[in-house]
């Protein structure tokens, strides 16, 4: 462990370096963080839909991966098990993730899931 805390240790000095890893609660936070940053986008999907139905509502459940070395959110996908919202609101969601990353990236690779809560 010592070992591998030099290394980062060293890394972080060198500006050429490009190492970094989370840890997993890090991990957590950071992604909490990229898709807090969504919420403006995520909260006008669930208004264009609550406007052309008013019955909107529910949970939607999305997983994704991370990738490693580009921080990019990638392969989203609605999880069936939690997911309760419409169809139109689902893929909305998923449409607010396009061009979501993590900065500065990671060198590993993550698997998350997100649910986001609508009701009126």
């Amino acid at each position: 462990m010592k070992r591998f805390a030099g290394l980062f240790l060293l890394c972080a000095g060198l500006s050429a370096c490009s190492f970094y890893a989370r840890g997993p609660d890090d991990y957590r936070k950071a992604v909490r963080e990229v898709l807090d940053r969504k919420r403006p986008d995520v909260e006008a999907c669930y208004k264009r839909t609550y406007d052309a139905d008013h019955s909107a509502q529910g949970q939607v459940v999305a997983t994704f991966e991370v990738e490693p070395k580009t921080g990019k959110l990638v392969k989203p996908a609605i999880a069936p098990e939690g997911t309760t919202a419409n169809p139109a609101l689902q893929q909305c969601v998923l449409s607010s993730l396009d061009g979501v990353s993590l900065e500065p990236p990671d060198q590993r690779t993550g698997v998350g899931k997100f649910t986001w809560s609508f009701a009126r």
